[in-house]
């Protein structure tokens, strides 16, 4: 039908365009491809898409809320050996998620870059990323090299009185007394929580499956971040039913940030501005923080070999460090896979 509406003439099965008609035809099917083929009509909404990232944050702030349940547990000997590995999880993903996903769709790369070379760039880039911090680590076992770590608490202090104390105070006197470290974390969380929601929203308008991608390393974060969130909320004046609540309410910021993410990601030009947003977010919280926060998880295992009088080992900071990267170089490559055939999985939904 296009080539009849503009009098291209067809003679056989096989069409041969000349140079004149192929440059009538290019402009038509590139404006398909970005604008017209793209646009939904006018007065309709992707309920499937809002659907599904509605139960993305939801999941996320369930999977948050987990986190803080568990914190009773703190002192079984394989809780930390497993949430160092969980923070290696979250480390690759969130790089991973940030360069094979969030800045290629910022800048459309995909749209011109078929081959998906960008792919095998990104890679490159995270594993210089990668060796760096190898170089660092293995300075630190074998060198005795000491490297800057998070104050992030893991719930490592002992706060088993808080946790069974009886406390017969209204959550509004409480919060009147809480330390400000406790409303500052409230207060970031809110944001935190906003801003995945936000991003979330305008990529679920786009792709369901972008959208799931974009789920995996939000929770791994989360996940650990809200173990060690509630543990300060705990130390700061809140018993253990109010902090769990305070937590998840800070986390329902995610909600409103998906309703102003879907309404815009309904617009034209705002999905890369976002895409751009979250994937300098994702870098810096993965590189910034969570590398920090792994680093320091390490440091109090080696702190309790200590508290039992054993020998802190160079087997042991091998040991260590391997259960690290186990987690780093899985969620890299889970992000990796998920960006090479990410459209198997979109076919899907």
């Amino acid at each position: 039908h296009l080539l009849t509406s503009l009098n291209i003439k067809r003679t056989d099965e096989d069409i041969n365009l000349t140079r004149t008609d192929i440059n009538r035809v290019t402009p038509i099917l590139a404006n398909i491809k970005f604008n017209e083929g793209c646009q939904k009509p006018k007065g309709t909404t992707k309920w499937k898409n809002i659907l599904f990232g509605l139960v993305s944050i939801t999941v996320v702030n369930l999977t948050a809320l987990f986190g803080a349940i568990i914190l009773p547990f703190r002192k079984k000997p394989a809780f930390k050996w497993i949430l160092s590995t969980f923070i290696g999880l979250a480390v690759g993903t969130l790089l991973g998620t940030g360069i094979f996903h969030l800045i290629p769709m910022a800048f459309s790369v995909e749209d011109y870059d078929k081959e998906l070379t960008f792919l095998t760039k990104g890679l490159i880039a995270i594993i210089i990323i990668y060796l760096f911090y190898m170089r660092d680590q293995l300075s630190k076992v074998f060198f005795h090299v000491e490297t800057a770590v998070s104050t992030h608490d893991h719930g490592d202090e002992d706060i088993s009185p808080i946790l069974h104390q009886k406390n017969t105070k209204s959550l509004k006197e409480n919060l009147q007394t809480m330390k400000p470290i406790g409303w500052m974390i409230l207060v970031s969380d809110l944001l935190h929580g906003f801003i995945d929601g936000l991003t979330i929203g305008a990529i679920a308008m786009v792709s369901i499956g972008d959208c799931l991608r974009m789920m995996v390393p939000i929770v791994c974060e989360e996940f650990s971040h809200k173990l060690g969130d509630t543990a300060i909320l705990l130390s700061s004046g809140l018993p253990i039913k109010q902090a769990l609540l305070m937590n998840f309410l800070s986390a329902c910021g995610c909600y409103p940030g998906f309703f102003l993410g879907a309404k815009l990601g309904q617009l034209e030009n705002f999905h890369p501005w976002v895409c751009a947003l979250a994937g300098g977010m994702f870098i810096y919280i993965g590189l910034a923080d969570m590398i920090p926060e792994l680093i320091s998880m390490g440091d109090e295992i080696e702190k309790d070999f200590v508290m039992e009088n054993k020998t802190v080992s160079k087997m042991l900071k091998i040991k260590i460090l391997i259960t690290q990267n186990l987690g780093v170089i899985a969620g890299i490559a889970i992000m990796f896979l998920l960006a090479k055939y990410g459209e198997v999985l979109s076919e899907y939904f």
